[in-house]
């Protein structure tokens, strides 16, 4: 009983702290004029897909990760499909501001898909791998702290604790993200109202394969163990948003 209750106190500090350092650090970038202004993710709060706007850090990070998996001669391919020929020679810059269009997002996501064909799927998931390491890279100071705050936790609290930080992190910088985390008797669920991998798009299947990766990466991460990551509704098919399920391998 007294070793639970250490544990459990020492999660708890862990846990606060974690969460001092994740607000001092977002203080700082607003602070510093690295991310967009409160007034300006208020006035975006209600608007349509269409008009939605995506983090440059995060469409850089896609974008090194698509030169990782694919090579450079197949990114400058999809980034001309896409539209985003403006890409080739110079990335988004790595600051939070909404500085791109979440429909131009999607549509990188619609490039790499068309480009493998079947393949698209499984490339994807390794983009989406990639993104989150990249993540990692740039946030390393947040990320030694939650690593710090994890080793205390037992594991199914890892799984919850992660997909609960990805969700706070991108919901902190855009006020247009809205995701939910829940756990559930199948598993614990990550719901996007707002998925910009298939924003504006049509499928018949669900079609948001980097995000299901970087999910994926984000727990094993946090687990060191694989879990099953699928996404079991989404947007695209007309659904109000997209659910990935996180569940461990039987």
């Amino acid at each position: 009983m007294g070793e639970k209750l250490g544990r459990s106190r020492d999660f708890a500090i862990a846990q606060g702290a974690l969460r001092g350092k994740t607000d001092a650090i977002w203080k700082s970038r607003l602070q510093n004029g690295n991310c967009c202004r409160e007034e300006e993710l208020m006035s975006g709060e209600h608007r349509e897909p269409e008009k939605w706007r995506f983090t440059n850090a995060l469409m850089r990070q896609a974008i090194l990760a698509i030169g990782e998996v694919m090579g450079e001669r197949g990114l400058k391919i999809v980034l001309r499909q896409a539209g985003l020929a403006r890409y080739v020679d110079d990335l988004p810059p790595n600051d939070l501001k909404q500085g791109v269009a979440t429909t131009e997002y999607a549509a990188l996501n619609q490039a790499v898909e068309e480009f493998y064909g079947r393949a698209g799927k499984g490339m994807l998931q390794r983009i989406g791998r990639a993104t989150f390491r990249y993540g990692v890279e740039e946030q390393a100071t947040l990320m030694n702290v939650a690593g710090a705050a994890l080793k205390v936790m037992p594991r199914k609290m890892r799984v919850k604790f992660i997909l609960t930080q990805m969700a706070k992190s991108l919901m902190d910088v855009n006020a247009e993200t809205d995701i939910e985390v829940q756990e559930t008797d199948e598993g614990f669920v990550l719901t996007d109202f707002t998925c910009g991998v298939c924003c504006c798009r049509e499928a018949e299947k669900p079609i948001c394969h980097l995000y299901v990766g970087s999910i994926d990466e984000a727990v094993k991460w946090a687990t060191g163990q694989d879990y099953q990551v699928r996404e079991i509704e989404c947007r695209a098919m007309g659904a109000e948003a997209c659910r990935f399920l996180v569940r461990g391998k039987t």
